[in-house]
């Protein structure tokens, strides 16, 4: 039986089998409202009762009290599990010929402690099943994400990549990726995606699909950069915005293009220095057109490497809330030049898991890190 089935039975048991001649129901449904009425507007009884419900915490004959409200009601009859309560029956003009007041109170307070436990438990049920769904939708999310993430990134003599993706308890929307062009150009990048679940998973998904996409077909990283802009325009209409840093490298001319669209400065380590690679754009999905992209050149002869990360990095906080900010991911950076990408982001992983503590990581974090050789243009 529904819960409206159910509160209209009681109701029939007060009025056609005890005889009652007013009452009203009041059970929480996020607030508390009055749910049935008879021989009073439900409307007036809320009106009339509502800020008084929560004072009655057994069985009150009003007009013993003297109470306000016995002008309008004889009894009130709450429900309680424990400390909380479940429902409040307020009741008028009980029929003496149904039995003595007492037993007839005490045979009112036993139905509707039936009625309001029933309905109690459909509430959890329904949250039970609601929470079960958003399981099931966060799980098959968190399969997207691992999906749409490469899991296999180029390592040879002349670049090497890796990454990580350290997932929050909920599932957000961290992407990272590789393209290879041709023989002798690639592209990455990574991104974050506002938002959680599986909104944030498709989005995400479409917008691999689209930067592959654009990847393939032009060459430029201005053009490409408006297009995924009035790409993510187009599938958000403005909900929701997307941060990026997307990179091309040369391995001929050695040249290093790239634009920051309002991601974190991705870190480039060059002869022994740390540069933040943060000029570009604003971030993606803000403006139906980006006021400006200034993509950024550069040759880097010599071996260099480039660090990107996502928001969660610098938002991680240490016992004393002091954040990881980048003057500590530079010095680490410069300390550990000598490891490849994959050793690099295990020791970024394992200084996290001691600079935070005991704390819970707040963010997704993802890392994608890139070592170009020195004589990568020959091989």
């Amino acid at each position: 039986m529904s819960a409206r089935g159910l509160m209209k039975l009681f109701e029939d048991i007060l009025v056609k089998q005890l005889g009652i001649r007013k009452f009203a129901l009041f059970i929480s449904n996020i607030n508390w409202m009055c749910t049935n009425a008879h021989g009073i507007d439900r409307h007036e009884a809320e009106t009339l009762t509502l800020h008084h419900v929560l004072s009655f915490k057994q069985i009150t004959h009003l007009r013993r009290a003297p109470h306000e409200l016995a002008r309008y009601f004889d009894v009130v009859v709450p429900v309680y599990h424990k400390e909380s309560p479940l429902a409040f029956t307020f009741l008028g003009g009980l029929d003496e010929n149904q039995g003595t007041i007492e037993e007839q109170l005490n045979y009112i307070q036993t139905i509707s402690s039936i009625i309001a436990v029933a309905i109690e438990n459909k509430k959890l049920f329904r949250s039970q099943v609601r929470q079960r769904f958003l399981k099931t939708e966060l799980e098959m999310a968190g399969q997207m994400q691992t999906m749409l993430i490469p899991g296999k990134l180029p390592d040879n003599e002349r670049v090497s990549f890796a990454g990580v993706y350290l997932p929050h308890e909920e599932v957000g929307g961290d992407y990272y990726d590789y393209m290879e062009l041709n023989n002798h150009e690639c592209i990455f990048c990574i991104a974050d995606i506002s938002g959680k679940g599986m909104a944030a998973a498709l989005l995400m998904a479409s917008f691999q699909s689209s930067v592959r996409s654009y990847a393939e077909k032009v060459r430029s990283l201005d053009v490409m950069v408006e297009r995924l802009n009035t790409r993510v325009n187009e599938i958000t209409k403005g909900e929701k915005f997307i941060t990026l840093f997307l990179a091309k490298y040369n391995y001929l001319t050695r040249e290093l293009e790239y634009v920051n669209a309002g991601h974190n400065p991705a870190l480039l380590l060059h002869d022994g220095e740390v540069r933040l690679l943060q000029e570009g754009c604003t971030i993606l999905g803000m403006f139906d057109e980006l006021p400006y992209i200034n993509v950024q050149k550069m040759i880097l002869p010599g071996e260099f490497q480039v660090f990107c990360y996502t928001d969660g990095l610098i938002d991680l906080q240490n016992p004393g809330l002091e954040a990881l900010d980048i003057p500590h991911l530079s010095e680490f950076l410069i300390a550990n030049q000598h490891m490849s990408p994959s050793q690099l982001n295990k020791a970024m992983v394992d200084f996290l898991v001691d600079y935070k503590g005991g704390r819970k990581i707040a963010d997704d974090i993802s890392l994608l890190t890139c070592k170009v050789y020195a004589d990568s243009g020959s091989r």
